[in-house]
């Protein structure tokens, strides 16, 4: 079976293949649309209050105190089961139970470095981005 095609759809089909080979997608846009005096205000304001986004880059600073507090209380509760005056098998049964917390803790441990290790980047990422911000405008 052989196809037919009329001179008119190929001609669209050929004019379509030879258009500008640029790929337009969703994201690309071949002219920059005109910024808006409603989005230049909100840029402006954006701008001046700039530094306080900083606070949330840098607001787990109670991070590492949190987890100190906690590796104690972890820590005095184990020398308190220890130490006990209960029936063998009370000691028997807390010391498993805070084997269990002690692992628990050392997960909170390594989860808080990384969460740390992280929020130094976003702060190192948020002043790079500030620096760079500054070049062209007032940055609050």
């Amino acid at each position: 079976m052989k196809m037919k095609f009329s001179q008119d759809n190929l001609n669209r089909i050929i004019s379509l293949l030879n258009e500008d080979d640029k790929k337009r997608t969703v994201f690309s846009n071949d002219e920059p649309q005109p910024v808006s005096l409603e989005e230049k205000q909100s840029f402006a304001e954006a701008i001046r209050s700039y530094s306080q986004l900083g606070e949330v880059m840098y607001g787990r600073k109670n991070l590492k105190e949190s987890v100190e507090r906690i590796t104690k209380m972890v820590e005095t509760a184990k020398r308190m089961i220890s130490e006990s005056d209960g029936d063998v098998v009370d000691k028997v049964s807390g010391s498993r139970h805070m084997k269990y917390v002690d692992s628990a803790l050392t997960e909170l441990q390594k989860s808080a470095n990384e969460v740390m290790i992280q929020e130094r980047r976003m702060a190192a990422a948020y002043e790079d981005i500030a620096e760079g911000l500054r070049k062209y405008y007032d940055v609050g």
